[in-house]
């Protein structure tokens, strides 16, 4: 039972969380993600319960902080961070949550804010249900590591039904997106069905008739932007991705996307993304074979025939450049201003062809206006760049006090051991889940569980502990020794190769007034560092 004393010392925020998530599997059943949260934890009824507690115990709430519709998953919640700056800002010492789960699911989250964060900042965390008070860790501390571990795999086994759920409806050929694509609505009576959108459809389709005309993406892209068709960022309700409000217009990338897009042909394609795993947000574009297709499943803006024509003309205009080029700086440098990469482009003259830096930011949206060309002349600005970086190399190699700053450490020997730790908490993670699977199967009971449980959780504690303290050395230790050898071997190299480039360079920014930035991999190399002004057109 959580008991508080001296109450008037606590300013008291209130944290509460629901997730909306939904799991719908093939025969239309919708399955809440957690049955206590659809009975009795919705956010009315956790304010409720926390303000009783409060008022029970003579408590004096600072403020109410509410993430109403956001995963247990993730820790990057709007109100939860506005809570955790109170706390940095010294607003409230306690936080109060109905139970474990709503203040969080990942278990490695929890215990770094209930065991350093919230201990370092003297805030004490009180769950009331679950009887875990910070208060009196001894009593609550393997409580803790036992909630939280479940609330993780509970995350863990809705991600599977979700999954399991999405595949089975992407058999039966249901529409699965967020936003319709583009020329396409959502159908008022079946949310998982297309219906076509009247006012675009004719868009699309004049598109596709140039494409199998002979018209370039390009060219088409200019059709689009001299009508002012309106784009699909403002049709289809995502353009709230938009980090600013310029309207980009049509480029060749947009038109390829659309002209190579099967929807338009009736079918269904599912599975064309898949997320890396439910702790992460990124997401990774699977490959043509691995999406579920079904065709037939709406109404098609674009017969079968015209699509495949368009997609061998597509295909013909593949390969057309007959010769690459590989350059010095390829990869290394950027535009300043948008921050896209440079690329290269050809001028033929009789006796020779030179070749310029173009942004490609502006090269997509040469009709729209976005950046600008950033054309410099290629030998020109190599040359000035490997000037300025042997001139860092001789001021570096020539002031003392410069390479007292880095200390000789044994770089080895760290890595080395960084690696044997990362094998450790990997072998733990995969002996915990071995140990949940015996727990489930009634081979532990729940005291001999989570006694096994914390002592695996501190071993790998202590490992992670261990490694950053090893990563803080290895950043420090910029060895004296392999810096002068590779500044030495790059100074005395007669010609400036990728491999020697590459070993101190990161990346270089270019302005349109020709300002160079050059970003070392040295820290050492980073210090002082100047913009080259020199003209390089």
């Amino acid at each position: 039972m959580v008991t508080i004393k001296n109450p008037e010392k606590y300013k008291v925020g209130l944290y509460t969380r629901l997730s909306n998530e939904k799991i719908e599997v093939g025969n239309g059943e919708v399955i809440i993600e957690n049955e206590d949260e659809r009975e009795s934890g919705s956010i009315s009824t956790q304010k409720a319960f926390l303000k009783s507690f409060c008022k029970e115990n003579k408590l004096n709430v600072y403020d109410i902080y509410v993430d109403d519709g956001v995963s247990g998953a993730t820790f990057d919640r709007p109100d939860f961070n506005r809570m955790i700056l109170d706390i940095e800002n010294k607003k409230i010492n306690m936080v109060l949550t109905k139970d474990l789960s709503r203040f969080g699911r990942l278990s490695s989250k929890i215990s770094y804010y209930l065991e350093e964060f919230f201990i370092e900042k003297g805030v004490r965390f009180i769950a009331i249900t679950d009887d875990i008070d910070t208060g009196h860790i001894e009593t609550s501390e393997e409580m803790v590591q036992f909630k939280s571990f479940f609330n993780e795999w509970y995350v863990r086994d809705t991600s599977r039904k979700v999954r399991n759920g999405k595949k089975t409806r992407a058999r039966e050929g249901k529409v699965m997106t967020t936003y319709p694509t583009y020329g396409y609505k959502k159908d008022p009576l079946d949310y998982n069905h297309y219906i076509i959108d009247t006012d675009i459809a004719p868009i699309i389709r004049e598109m596709f008739m140039m494409a199998r005309d002979g018209f370039t993406a390009t060219q088409i892209a200019k059709k689009m932007n001299d009508n002012k068709a309106l784009l699909p960022s403002e049709i289809c309700g995502n353009n709230h991705t938009r980090k600013n409000a310029i309207r980009r217009g049509w480029n060749r990338n947009t038109v390829n996307r659309i002209l190579k897009n099967v929807t338009y042909m009736g079918w269904v394609s599912n599975g064309n993304t898949k997320k890396v795993n439910y702790k992460s947000k990124k997401t990774l574009v699977m490959p043509k074979e691995n999406r579920i297709i079904v065709k037939n499943m709406h109404t098609a803006i674009i017969d079968e025939e015209t699509f495949e024509k368009v997609q061998d003309m597509i295909e013909t205009r593949k390969g057309v450049r007959t010769k690459t080029y590989d350059w010095l700086l390829k990869g290394l440098i950027y535009c300043k201003e948008c921050g896209k990469k440079l690329s290269l482009v050809p001028q033929r003259r009789k006796d020779k062809t030179l070749f310029y830096f173009r942004c490609n930011t502006y090269a997509c949206n040469v009709h729209v206006g976005l950046c600008t060309p950033h054309s410099s002349n290629l030998e020109k600005t190599t040359n000035l760049i490997i000037d300025m970086i042997k001139q860092k190399c001789k001021d570096i190699l020539d002031e003392d006090r410069y390479i007292k700053l880095a200390q000789n450490r044994q770089a080895l020997n760290l890595r080395s051991e960084i690696t044997m730790l990362q094998k450790n908490i990997i072998d733990i993670n995969n002996q915990v889940d071995k140990l949940y699977e015996d727990k489930y199967k009634g081979i532990f009971d729940d005291n001999d569980f989570a006694r096994l449980y914390v002592k695996l959780k501190t071993d790998r504690a202590n490992a992670e502990e261990r490694i950053e303290q090893l990563k803080k050395k290895e950043e420090k230790q910029e060895s004296t020794d392999e810096i002068k050898k590779v500044l030495k071997e790059f100074l005395n190299t007669k010609e400036v190769t990728r491999s020697s480039l590459v070993s101190l360079v990161s990346r270089i920014d270019i302005t349109e007034e020709k300002r160079i930035t050059i970003q070392y991999k040295y820290t050492l190399l980073n210090q002082n560092l100047k913009d080259g002004l020199e003209d390089v057109g």
